[in-house]
């Protein structure tokens, strides 16, 4: 069994666990000048257990959509391990991995783009029964539960429809279903109700809780709105620049955010009472870094209004703030 002792937050008897994982991108600049890393994740540790969710929050460019691409092995890690049920799946080979695609899904931003718009709802569907060699007849029944259980009732009358007859709301419907019908033990949402009407997100969301807590489906929600992972998370991370800047229980986290990137995320989320239309909000300055240059030191330090001198010249470890609270930030070393 791999020692995760230098990672504490991390549960290693977990279905997903990810220890000092990284996803590096090399760029070239010249012929003979020496190869840069844009490292989009960098030394990332979490763990995921059956029927738990975590939320993966940050701004665009965080690095929280190649984790998510990763956690599944639609990339290929470049450092760091990564772990399912136990099995090292990291560097393995896409042919070795036949029985880890059959339990994990994906479903994926814009419902629109990831849709086939040649395939009916019943093939789009099936397609994943297909390719894992089920019977025909017993292909016909999960699809229809599948259709069920997202709400798309009388299944009969979305069977042989096309995505461009769907709103937007029931083509993502449609991506859940073709995630749960072969009954995956693993699932990435990334940003699932981002792209839908404030309307509709709700019901995303209750119809994804719903499966998680009947199948004891584990999630991975990626998300940059805080506010929707409430829904359904037990546990966030919050990613900036590629690095962790906090992790743990969500209730504990939102209640008390540590990370000064954090808290400013919090406090973006709008606030729906009148009365305070008019109180000032705090805003983060500035713009995430180039992940090929990122700043010497805590990648935040050049937004952050606490940066002190080590911020500038040292990355921070991560600190355990609260029991079960971990967070990337000197403002809480003791020195």
């Amino acid at each position: 069994m791999p020692d995760f002792s230098d990672t504490p937050w991390i549960n290693g008897n977990q279905l997903v666990v990810a220890h000092r994982l990284r996803m590096w991108y090399t760029v070239r600049t010249g012929l003979f000048s020496k190869p840069r890393y844009v490292k989009a994740v960098d030394d990332v540790s979490i763990s995921i257990g059956n029927g738990e969710t975590m939320a993966i929050v940050g701004e665009s460019g965080s690095g929280k959509t190649t984790l998510g691409r990763v956690l599944i092995r639609l990339l290929k890690p470049t450092g760091g391990e990564l772990f399912f049920d136990g099995k090292d799946i990291a560097h393995e080979d896409d042919h070795n991995l036949l029985w880890f695609r059959r339990r994990t899904a994906i479903v994926l931003q814009d419902p629109f783009s990831s849709l086939n718009p040649y395939h009916n709802v019943k093939f789009i569907v099936e397609e994943p029964l297909i390719i894992n060699g089920i019977d025909p007849k017993e292909r016909d029944e999960l699809v229809r539960r599948a259709l069920e259980e997202v709400k798309l009732t009388p299944v009969d009358d979305y069977l042989y429809k096309y995505p461009h007859q769907l709103s937007g709301g029931q083509r993502q419907r449609v991506s859940i279903a073709r995630a749960i019908v072969t009954r995956p033990d693993f699932i990435v949402a990334d940003e699932p109700v981002s792209m839908l009407d404030a309307s509709v997100r709700v019901e995303i969301l209750t119809i994804l809780k719903s499966i998680q807590e009947r199948d004891k489906i584990a999630f991975a929600y990626i998300t940059h709105d805080i506010s929707t992972a409430k829904y359904f998370s037990d546990k966030i991370l919050v990613m900036y620049a590629g690095k962790m800047a906090e992790i743990g229980s969500y209730r504990d986290v939102v209640k008390e955010p540590h990370h000064p990137y954090t808290q400013a995320l919090i406090e973006a989320i709008p606030d729906p009472d009148p009365k305070n239309r008019f109180s000032e909000r705090k805003v983060v300055t500035g713009e995430p870094p180039n992940l090929a240059n990122p700043p010497p030191g805590c990648r935040f330090h050049p937004r952050c209004p606490f940066a002190m001198d080590i911020c500038r010249r040292e990355e921070p470890p991560m600190i355990e703030v609260k029991k079960g609270i971990y967070v990337a930030c000197w403002l809480y070393a003791k020195r």
